[in-house]
C-alpha cells in the first residue's frame, strides 16, 4: 500500500504558498493543498487497493509541482 502523509504534503503546499510571488502559482498550490487536506479527512481511501492509482498519480504531480517551484524560487 503506499505510503503517504496527506496532512505533510498539505503542510509543504502551504510553507510554498508563503514564498511563492506568483499569484497563478500561489492559486495552483492552494488547490493541491486543498486536495491533501480532502485526503487526509477521509484516511480509509488510503487503505482501499483501487484508490493506489490515483494517490500516486497525485503524489507525481506534487512531486512534479514542488520540484518546479522550488526551481522558480532559486
Amino acid at each position: 500500500m503506499i505510503q503517504l502523509d496527506p496532512w505533510g504534503k498539505a503542510a509543504e503546499c502551504a510553507r510554498a504558498i508563503e514564498i511563492i510571488a506568483d499569484p497563478e502559482r500561489r492559486v495552483v498550490l492552494s488547490s493541491l493543498r486543498n486536495v491533501w487536506i480532502a485526503l487526509g479527512n477521509k484516511r480509509s481511501l488510503f487503505d482501499a487497493p483501487e484508490q493506489a492509482g490515483q494517490l500516486s498519480t497525485i503524489a507525481q504531480i506534487h512531486t512534479e509541482l514542488m520540484s518546479a517551484y522550488r526551481m522558480a524560487m532559486h
